[in-house]
């Protein structure tokens, strides 16, 4: 909308003027004032779309425990409200909100300032959202969504068919939410839900003057949430508004309730009260007469003005902020949409009625008016100063802060989890088995110095064993089995039970019987792999049964020395069958020989034989014996502990690795996000420094001298970010953690001023 003054329209010869089409006057090919600023505002402000959308993007697709979360929705609200404002000075646009009650009439009356049918906003189901309505050579509808998603139409039936299914769903959200007793909030509850409908179709008097017709959810509706978008996306956005009310609803009170809240949002408002002119009232004889709608509206304007209109509604009557227009927007509408693009006279009104010509002529030339220059221009500063504002009051939320120390917490973790980690596949590599293995000669005093008593008293009790087979009838075999054997095994079990004895005692020290290198040591707490419960486990799983080995016959007897008898020598026996006839087989000497047999046959000679063959097996046994349970005892503990110390410490690897693949993936997912709320806060610094200037440049400039041809300069914009957090690197780059956040400049504003947030008087712009 190039905002141009406009010539007075002549009157006709009925003393009407005819209706002014909707439309600006020719723009000059020069640039002028006003179109400069609009470059160098487009240029300041515009750059905040992309990091809005990053960050906005980053914390809607993020994890539900994200820190951050909580200004999704509002930064979502900033992003949008930021593009409306681009799109708004970029094109120079003039939004014309038209709000009012359901059926009050708003379709028709965008029907008649389009002077086009627009089907498309008649059959909409009652969505409540934003219709923006402007031209276009095609038709083409975008659907916009709270989480900035965009769908695009090109049939009508079929934007109609999506919106009525989106109609049921948000019903169905809404109605969840109220039974849990929330305020339904569509950014946070539906982020699918659906923001504003773009309606562009061919509209001659739409591209003539450059406006876009708004058409707001209806008033008083149980989805209440689409009239407070309206407040806040318009709040500062240099709109007029068009109020529509049947008369019929003028004098109830809760139409206005409303109403009186927008007062302060729009620098003019035009109340159209919806006639019906068609409507009759009964006389006193019974015949039916034109009712007043037609004769006099005005008289009901006057008994509204007199009788129901509330202070703050006279107050901005008396302004000139709020003006009343009686319109039959039905016949209206009907007599555009015949005369096309006609700029000729409309119908004929009924007496005291101020038609549609009257209103149209009214909105039009506010548009193109000084006033509306200085609302232009000052409302855009204003508003991108206090979306900015916003901008920076959310990045400075709590959550953010929270955010950042997230961000250090888990890139501790990420640290101390690969530190531990390295540590577990160190250990994995170090030889276990070597480290155990030294367990045996690190008992083998202690095992030594004991047993040497064990064996001490098995040497007495085989002595023992031997003088009393020599006092008693049994065979020599039961020597063995009965005395020699049996004690050869209590020495096997008495040794066992030693050295497990001992190896328990060591193991249950707390260190599983090993002593480490200090930095193996190191790993090991690293990792927090209990090594005295392994240590444990393994005593466990050895068992306290000993598997010994077979003890072999420790007498033979051919060894035996045997005296022969008188017979023995006539008889020319063999020592082998004398000691056979004594004896018993050789394999198996079982033959009971008593004692006076044993002392005539075998003596002393033999006694001393015995001893010395058992002297020459317990020389050989007993050591063996001593070594084999030594190393079957002490090697099964380390091989059972080695093991299961591998396979504690591949489970702890293994759980190191799913949690710093966790803790990495949380941490990228943090980073990003941080990364895009740093670069959105470095730019919206800038932006606001710049925006202060482009305000001190046009703030005092003279409305007239808007129009005037300027000198060619190039565009104000930002100053380039040579340095920060971020400077130009891509955010998929960023791996570090960005530094903490700094405060804006003083020079951007005190801290009341942006607090406060109040808006620039007319005084700074005039």
């Amino acid at each position: 909308m190039a905002i141009l003054l406009e010539p007075a329209t002549p009157e006709t010869e009925d003393g009407r003027r005819p209706a002014p089409p909707f439309q600006r006057a020719p723009v000059s090919p020069m640039k002028t004032l006003l179109s400069q600023f609009c470059e160098s505002f487009d240029a300041i402000v515009r750059p905040l779309l992309e990091p809005l959308d990053g960050a906005s993007r980053a914390l809607l697709e993020g994890s539900p425990e994200l820190p951050g979360r909580e200004i999704r929705a509002e930064l979502l609200e900033v992003r949008h409200q930021t593009d409306v404002l681009v799109q708004k000075v970029a094109e120079q646009q003039a939004y014309v909100l038209i709000f009012g009650p359901l059926k009050s009439g708003k379709s028709t009356l965008m029907n008649a300032l389009a002077s086009t049918y627009v089907s498309e906003v008649s059959s909409l189901p009652a969505y409540p959202c934003m219709v923006y309505l402007s031209h276009a050579e095609e038709r083409q509808f975008d659907v916009t969504r709270y989480n900035g998603q965009k769908e695009r139409f090109t049939d009508p039936s079929a934007l109609y068919t999506h919106i009525g299914r989106a109609h049921g769903e948000l019903a169905e959200r809404i109605r969840s939410a109220e039974e849990r007793g929330e305020t339904f909030e569509p950014a946070e509850h539906f982020p699918a839900a659906i923001r504003k409908v773009d309606v562009r179709i061919p509209a001659g008097d739409l591209d003539e003057s450059g406006a876009v017709l708004v058409d707001t959810p209806g008033l008083y509706s149980r989805m209440k949430f689409g009239y407070d978008q309206m407040t806040r996306e318009f709040r500062d956005a240099a709109s007029c508004a068009v109020f529509i009310v049947k008369s019929d609803n003028l004098f109830l009170e809760q139409v206005f309730e409303e109403f009186e809240e927008l007062l302060g949002l729009f620098n003019r408002i035009f109340l159209v009260v919806n006639l019906d002119t068609s409507k009759r009232d009964l006389s006193p004889s019974g015949t039916l007469i034109p009712s007043l709608e037609q004769e006099d509206p005005l008289r009901i304007i006057e008994a509204f003005e007199n009788l129901a209109m509330s202070a703050p509604l006279k107050e901005a009557l008396d302004d000139g902020r709020l003006q009343i227009y009686p319109v039959d927007l039905l016949q209206a509408a009907s007599a555009r949409l015949q005369a096309g693009n006609s700029s000729g006279p409309g119908r004929s009104a009924p007496r005291g009625e101020a038609n549609f010509d009257a209103f149209l002529g009214d909105l039009t030339g506010y548009l193109n008016s000084t006033d509306y220059l200085v609302a232009f221009l000052g409302d855009s500063l204003r508003r991108a100063e206090s979306l900015m504002a916003d901008t920076m009051r959310l990045l400075d939320h709590s959550s953010v802060t929270e955010l950042r120390v997230r961000v250090e917490e888990l890139e501790s973790d990420r640290q101390d989890t690969q530190h531990r980690r390295h540590a577990a596949q160190r250990l994995l590599d170090y030889d276990w088995r070597a480290a155990f293995s030294g367990l045996e000669s690190k008992l083998a005093p202690a095992i030594r110095a004991r047993t040497e008593q064990i064996c001490a008293d098995t040497e007495r009790r085989l002595d023992r064993a031997v003088d009393a087979w020599f006092s008693n009838d049994s065979s020599l075999q039961a020597l063995m089995d009965e005395q020699l054997l049996p004690t050869m095994r209590s020495f096997q079990v008495e040794v066992g039970l030693f050295i497990r004895k001992a190896l328990d005692e060591e193991v249950l020290s707390g260190s599983a019987g090993i002593l480490l290198p200090s930095d193996v040591s190191a790993d090991m707490y690293a990792t927090e792999v209990d090594l005295s419960s392994i240590g444990q486990e393994a005593l466990g799983r050895v068992g306290t049964t000993i598997q010994h080995r077979d003890i072999p016959t420790p007498l033979h007897s051919s060894m035996l020395p045997v005296r022969r008898t008188f017979w023995d020598w006539c008889l020319f026996r063999s020592l082998d069958k004398i000691r056979g006839r004594l004896l018993g087989e050789a394999n198996h000497p079982a033959l009971r020989i008593p004692v006076e047999i044993k002392a005539r046959r075998l003596g002393n000679e033999a006694r001393d034989v015995i001893r010395r063959e058992l002297d020459t097996f317990k020389s050989r046994f007993l050591p063996e014996t001593i070594l084999a349970i030594h190393s079957q005892v002490i090697g099964q503990y380390g091989l059972a502990a080695a093991g299961g110390l591998g396979t504690a410490l591949r489970e702890r690897d293994g759980v190191l690795e799913t949690h710093i693949n966790d803790v990495v993936a949380q941490l990228m997912e943090h980073r990003k996000v941080l990364a895009h709320i740093m670069s959105l806060w470095t730019r919206t610094e800038s932006a606001r420094a710049a925006l202060h200037g482009l305000t001190a440049e046009y703030g005092n400039t003279e409305p007239m001298r808007l129009i005037e041809p300027a000198m060619a300069t190039k565009p104000m914009r930002p100053a380039p970010i040579h340095s920060g957090p971020l400077g130009t690197q891509p955010l998929t780059d960023i791996d570090s953690t960005p530094p903490p956040m700094k405060r804006p400049m003083e020079h951007t504003r005190s801290s009341e001023d942006r607090a406060s947030n109040a808006p620039l008087s007319s005084d700074e712009l005039d």
